[in-house]
């Protein structure tokens, strides 16, 4: 895994230390209903997602985790980059405990890894997704301002928890993108 850095953080993988912070910040109200995690979230859930579900991902190439902190700090949150099944495209997905919001941590990190996602020496992925619930405003505010694109005409309909509830998606090209098509004419 490529360790990131920011002026403030340094992203890398959540580690042992990190799973009672994950278990804390998977028990708040604000992630539990806009992130579709295990309800109830338990401490053998905190503890398979650091010690079996990041290294898989890793081993697999499928997916990267990054945990969030300041120096060699506390977990402040996660930011997961998931291949899609179109080439050259991946989604991406993050929560941040709720000491950490407000202080822009969650903002730097993503545009960190955005541009690491998009960087051709980095993933090389040409093009990214976010997608958020329906109400979920700060997500929405935290992707267009790291440059994704929101079109309503994505809006659709997903599975929440046994609930339908609505959602959109965002993207964010990068450099390795292809041109539009054009028509003739």
């Amino acid at each position: 895994m490529t360790v990131l850095r920011t002026e403030r953080l340094v992203l890398d993988a959540p580690r042992e230390s990190d799973i009672d912070a994950v278990y804390a910040a998977c028990q708040d109200q604000v992630i539990q209903q806009w992130i579709p995690l295990a309800s109830p979230y338990t401490h053998k859930n905190a503890e398979f997602f650091v010690r079996s579900y990041v290294p898989h991902g890793a081993a697999s190439g499928r997916f990267t985790v990054w945990a969030y902190r300041i120096g060699d700090g506390g977990l402040l949150g996660v930011i997961e980059v998931r291949k899609d099944e179109a080439a050259g495209s991946a989604s991406v997905g993050c929560w941040q405990v709720p000491d950490a919001r407000g202080h822009g941590y969650m903002r730097e990190a993503l545009s960190r890894v955005v541009a690491h996602a998009l960087d051709p020496d980095g993933m090389g992925f040409s093009r990214l997704r976010w997608e958020y619930l329906v109400g979920n405003e700060r997500s929405k505010r935290l992707a267009m301002d790291v440059g994704f694109v929101f079109d309503q005409a994505s809006a659709h309909t997903v599975d929440f928890r046994g609930e339908s509830r609505g959602a959109v998606v965002g993207v964010l090209t990068g450099p390795a993108a292809p041109a539009p098509a054009r028509s003739a004419g």
